[in-house]
């Protein structure tokens, strides 16, 4: 058997128009070929259900679609179907430059915490069939500025499904905005940059008002996120390629493959080796 070196990455599957649309209907979908594969996208998932059942794993998080609700999915993150029932609904797979940045934030602060919310909205479900219908078309200029608004629309009516259940505030406040540059840069540069003073470097501010910044927004030490990233990406390594550790090691740009290996223990109780036992005997249980 060939060894598995890489988690598949789906690029470049948009157009130049950066959207696709998918309607889900009367079983119309094959849940279980390419899709019960883990994969990464470069771009969002957005999935609007009217009715129905759709499961999969996003990162290690099992999700259960039921009913009216919505979930997405960040580039990046790892994720296959697991189970779809009499689903209906749409698929919308969007670049990120269609999303604001207050948009952004907002989906940053439910990523791995909560990617599904249930929904009562009409409005909603009428304007992704109208995205729908106009991406079929042949698209216009004027088209082309049509779907974009109706997009922007959709993700901000998106937002505040999301949001319903927060806190409202007046503004983005300087704390905020670099909370969420913070978090940006760690996503982008979390291999070759492990320390906070890297960021607090890229942001021009101390480190010790980026971990009193972030920890006052998030809740967590800026430390924390840093790994977080890390940690995450060698789960999905251990877990998805055949990689060995000292390898994924060095995938992390780690040059002791020895001190990631205390790292990994330090933070998950378990050496990475056991990980990957634990995770693909519990795999093999469930299929």
């Amino acid at each position: 058997m060939k060894k598995k070196l890489n988690i598949e990455i789906h690029t470049k599957e948009l157009d130049s128009l950066g959207i696709q649309v998918k309607e889900i209907v009367a079983n119309n979908v094959d849940f279980s070929g390419h899709l019960t594969k883990a994969h990464r996208d470069d771009h969002y998932v957005f999935y609007i259900q009217e009715k129905g059942l759709i499961e999969l794993m996003i990162d290690f998080k099992n999700h259960q679609i039921k009913d009216q609700a919505l979930f997405f999915i960040a580039p990046g993150q790892v994720h296959y179907y697991t189970r779809q029932m009499d689903s209906k609904g749409y698929f919308i797979f969007l670049n990120p430059s269609y999303l604001q940045n207050a948009y952004r934030r907002i989906f940053d602060t439910h990523q791995n915490v909560s990617q599904v919310v249930p929904i009562q909205n009409t409005v909603l479900f009428n304007t992704v069939e109208l995205i729908f219908h106009q991406v079929s078309e042949a698209v216009s200029d004027i088209q082309k500025n049509i779907i974009r608004s109706l997009v922007d629309s959709l993700m901000g009516m998106t937002v505040l499904e999301f949001s319903k259940n927060e806190n409202p505030k007046n503004g983005i406040d300087r704390k905020t905005e670099l909370t969420f540059q913070f978090r940006q840069l760690v996503q982008k540069h979390f291999l070759e940059l492990k320390r906070p003073k890297d960021y607090a470097a890229l942001l021009h501010i101390s480190v010790p008002y980026l971990n009193e910044m972030v920890k006052e927004q998030t809740g967590c030490a800026s430390s924390y996120w840093i790994q977080h990233e890390i940690l995450l990406e060698a789960k999905r390594l251990l877990f998805y390629t055949q990689l060995n550790t000292k390898e994924i090691a060095f995938s992390l740009q780690y040059e002791d493959h020895t001190y990631f290996s205390r790292f990994f223990k330090k933070n998950e109780g378990i050496t990475p080796l056991e990980f990957r036992k634990n995770y693909c005997d519990l795999s093999n249980q469930n299929s």
